[in-house]
């Protein structure tokens, strides 16, 4: 069974000018995505609880973000299982994981994918406070290599 998982960081939603447009546009980006990982920098909870309205959400905190929640604020870095594929979650970019599939990291407001030692490592940016703003798509199918997508967007 493929699966579909977003991915996003750097959300801001205190520090953003038009909060619920972002979250409109978070909603049509992520339609139909099985799960959904935050990698910090969410500024508040209500983050998590309005993008859980979309699918089952799992982040992992920045300094500057609430306490942590588990399960679905941990602090980082932690490795996240979503239908038996191990995903490493970071706030920063970190020294590395154990037997993981993919990492997905946040904190500068850049995407980015690259290829660290046959492992996928992506950055989906920031939806919310970047001259481009995007989220990513992590797309998970037995027997197939992770592929993921930054999405640009409006």
């Amino acid at each position: 069974m493929t699966t579909r998982i977003g991915l996003v960081s750097d959300s801001h939603d205190t520090f953003c000018k038009d909060w619920p447009s972002v979250l409109a546009t978070l909603t049509d980006a992520f339609a139909g995505v099985d799960a959904i990982l935050h990698c910090g920098d969410i500024s508040t909870v209500s983050v998590l609880d309005a993008l859980t309205g979309i699918a089952p959400v799992h982040a992992t905190r920045s300094e500057g973000d609430p306490p942590a929640d588990p399960p679905r604020l941990q602090d980082g870095p932690v490795v996240v299982d979503i239908g038996g594929h191990r995903i490493g979650l970071a706030f920063s970019r970190p020294a590395g994981f154990d037997d993981v599939e993919v990492v997905v990291f946040g904190g500068t407001h850049a995407a980015s994918i690259e290829d660290v030692d046959g492992i996928p490592w992506v950055n989906p940016g920031s939806p919310s406070l970047a001259e481009q703003r995007t989220v990513a798509v992590l797309t998970l199918a037995p027997g197939a290599s992770p592929t993921a997508e930054i999405v640009a967007l409006p």
